[in-house]
Order: C-alpha cells, then structure tokens, then sequence
C-alpha cells in the first residue's frame, strides 16, 4: 500500500501535474513484489485469524508441523519486512518524482497520510491496526527524506534492536524485585481473570498477566460472540495497548520504520529504476540474502532455546532472527526481480502486478474475507483449523484475490479502496473506469 501521488495544492493544475501514477508509468516489478509479499502476509496472518497463533492446542499432525516449521523459517517476518520496504520505496520514488515537479508537496502528502491512517482505524475495529501505523511512519519518514544514504541505513540499524533492547533491561531490572512485589503484581490482575473464567470449567486464575487475560478471552469472542462482542473486544483491546503503556508505542512505530528505511535507501539509488544496470548488484544481494537469512535464521532458534528468560541471550535471538528476517526479504525480492528479467517468468508472475496494484484493497478484503470464515458470526470456524488447512485455506483466497484483481483491472483504473483514497486527498473524484 505504498503512496503513489502527492502534491501541496489543491488547484486542479498541480491535481493534473502530480496526481496518481499513470498505469503505463507504474514500475512492473515493484507491483510484482507487492503482490507476491500480500500472498506471504496472508499465509502468515491467517494463523492469527484461525486462532492457531494464539490458541494452547498442539498440532501434532505431520503436516501441522511441516507447515509450521515452513512458516516460522521462511515466512514469518519475511513478508512483513518485505512490504514494509515497499513502502519506503514507493515514498522515496514519489518524493523524488514530485520534488522534479514542484517543490511544494507536504500539504498533499500529509491529507494521504490521514486518508490512510482513517482506513487503518476503520480496519482496527475489525482487529488489525498495522495499516495506521504505515501513516504515523510516513509522517517520521519526512524527517529522513535529506539524509544521506549511508546515514539512512545506519539509522535503520540503530533503531531496529531498541523494542528489544528496552524490554531486555527492564527485564533485567525487574529480577531485582522481591516476591511479594510479584505476588502484587499478579494481585492487580487476578480479578480481571477471575472474571474471565468464571464461566469456564477449567481455572486459569494462576497465569497471571494482561497479554494471557486478554488472549483467552478474544478465544471466546472469536469463537462465541456476536459481531457487537467481537468489535467491542477489539475495540477495548487497543484501548489498553494505546493507554497502558508507552513501550507499545516503541513497538509499534520500530517495527515497520526501521524497514522502510531501507526501502527509502533503495529507492533512492533508483535499483527498481534501471534493473538492467543493477543486475550484479541484485544477485549479490540474492546469494547474500538467502545465504545470511537462513543461516541467521536457524542460529537464532538456537540461541531462543537457551534464553530462558528475558535476558541477553533472548535479546541476541531476537535481533539475530530480526537481521535474518530483513536478509531473506532482500532476497526474495531480488530473486523475482531477477527472475521476471526473463519473458516466461515474466508472464508466470504478470497476474501478481494486478494484485500488487490493488495493495490497500486486497489487504482490507483478506482481512474480511478471514474474518467472516472464523469468527462466530461467519462461519465459526476459529480454533477448529489446523495449520495445514489454513494453509490451504489461505492459497485459495489468494488465488481468488488474484483473479478477482485481473477481472477488475481490466476494466477499472483502481482498486475501490484506492480509488476512494485518492479521490478523498484529492478532494474531488477520479477517474474510475477505462475509457
């Protein structure tokens, strides 16, 4: 859901001079990557929607385990990280495109900003907050739009391990705490629980925490409740995270800024640009990439089996496995651009360009498409699908996004949701249909 147009006047010159991105100026592959990293994102959030995440079951099965294993090695973060790039890409195409045009951009910019961040709280009460947080991150992004390329990626490095960090010497201070400080603690929440499992055969007053409180209970709203419950529930959900603490907010805003850093980095040396000329480069960064990303990735498994709490070793595990994760999403990336270099492959992943195209709009229709499947008052099938066939469940809503893309893009300009975001920064409608 990268940006695709700004400007700083609302006269219909400047709407003409720098509106949205004609089709036949839009870079191929970025789309393609898009596409391609909206599949990853779906094949790791429907864990999430089914329950499989945050449930207690085993999945025991051969296949449970074998897509388990795929998902936690090859995809997750992966994809995040890979669409968090995107986006910085797509910023630093953008702000060089229009700084080309006219200088005067923020006033524009800044009405995107809040027509995306509007989208992303209409798409919270459904359960997901990620895309305000794309928002928030645009506006700090303007901060590094004169930084030199090296200062850029340092940047994202130094950033990158502070949620971790943070929560490391936290951790490490509150080993200091006596046992009638814990006991004090877990007090505070024992209510909150008991309340939960008043209803419940088995107890589980003795676990003890917000995070474990609030996981049980969204398992019996999903499963159980009615759309009011389930929205309320959401609702109520990021209302603690956004006012109990303020190391939420460092979690959220250094997940994905650090990312788009690197993506602000990359396009600015115009790689997507002139991919020709940057061939040597992208199979480094291919080789490299898979090579550091597995490799990171298993070691840091390793190092999480000996933390056994909070400590160092978890903070080297987790900015270990963090590194990885930024390493293969590189590599994936410049292996399909690689790839689609040559006409077959090319033609393989055209139809991922429509998908690509359509970013925002088939985001928000996975998560409603998901929703309706699992929660109680769809299909109700939260907490009775195993990994494996959520899987499964997950490639054919894909493939229904991706013929559902080609269909409509052959007719229409944008994806509804793109549309109504450009037309609401722009303060008047834009062309849909093809002439």
């Amino acid at each position: 859901m990268a940006l695709e147009s700004l400007s700083s006047s609302g006269s219909d010159h400047l709407v003409v001079l720098v509106g949205p991105t004609p089709s036949g100026d839009r870079i191929v592959a970025l789309d393609i990557l898009r596409g391609f990293a909206l599949f990853g994102i779906l094949f790791v959030n429907i864990t999430g929607f089914s329950g499989i995440w945050f449930g207690s079951q085993e999945w025991t099965g051969f296949g449970d385990q074998a897509v388990q294993g795929f998902m936690q090695f090859f995809a997750r973060s992966k994809f995040f990280s890979m669409f968090a790039m995107l986006f910085g890409i797509g910023f630093a195409m953008q702000i060089a495109r229009l700084e080309d045009k006219t200088g005067h951009y923020l006033w524009t910019y800044g009405r995107r900003l809040l027509v995306l961040y509007l989208f992303g709280m209409a798409h919270l009460v459904l359960g997901s907050d990620i895309i305000n947080w794309y928002a928030i991150c645009g506006a700090f992004l303007l901060l590094f739009r004169r930084v030199s390329l090296q200062a850029l990626f340092l940047w994202a490095l130094l950033l990158m391990p502070l949620p971790f960090l943070q929560l490391t010497i936290v951790s490490t201070l509150a080993t200091a705490e006596t046992p009638s400080q814990v006991l004090e603690e877990a007090e505070q929440v024992e209510p909150q629980i008991n309340q939960l499992t008043e209803d419940q055969d088995e107890d589980t007053s003795s676990d003890f925490g917000w995070n474990r409180y609030m996981g049980e209970r969204a398992a019996r709203v999903y499963s159980d409740g009615d759309l009011s419950e389930v929205l309320t529930y959401n609702i109520q959900y990021e209302v603690h995270r956004r006012t109990s603490s303020w190391v939420n907010y460092l979690w959220d805003l250094l997940g994905p800024l650090p990312l788009m850093l690197v993506g602000v980095f990359i396009g600015r040396r115009k790689i997507l640009e002139r991919i020709h000329e940057e061939i040597p480069l992208l199979r480094k960064v291919f080789w490299i990439g898979l090579g550091f990303g597995f490799a990171g990735t298993w070691y840091s498994q390793v190092l999480a089996g000996l933390a056994t709490m909070i400590d160092w070793v978890w903070f080297a595990s987790n900015v270990l496995f963090t590194l990885a994760a930024w390493s293969l999403a590189l590599g994936y990336g410049a292996g399909i651009v690689l790839l689609i270099q040559r006409e077959f492959w090319k033609k393989c992943f055209a139809p991922l360009q429509t998908v690509g195209r359509m970013a925002l709009t088939n985001y928000l229709l996975q998560t409603l498409i998901c929703t309706t499947l699992f929660n109680a008052y769809g299909l109700g099938l939260y907490g009775k699908v195993g990994p494996a066939a959520a899987a499964l469940l997950a490639t054919a809503i894909y493939l229904l996004q991706v013929a559902l893309s080609v269909l409509w893009i052959r007719h229409f300009r944008f994806g509804p949701a793109e549309w109504l975001w450009r037309s609401a920064t722009y303060g008047r409608l834009q062309p849909m249909r093809i002439s």
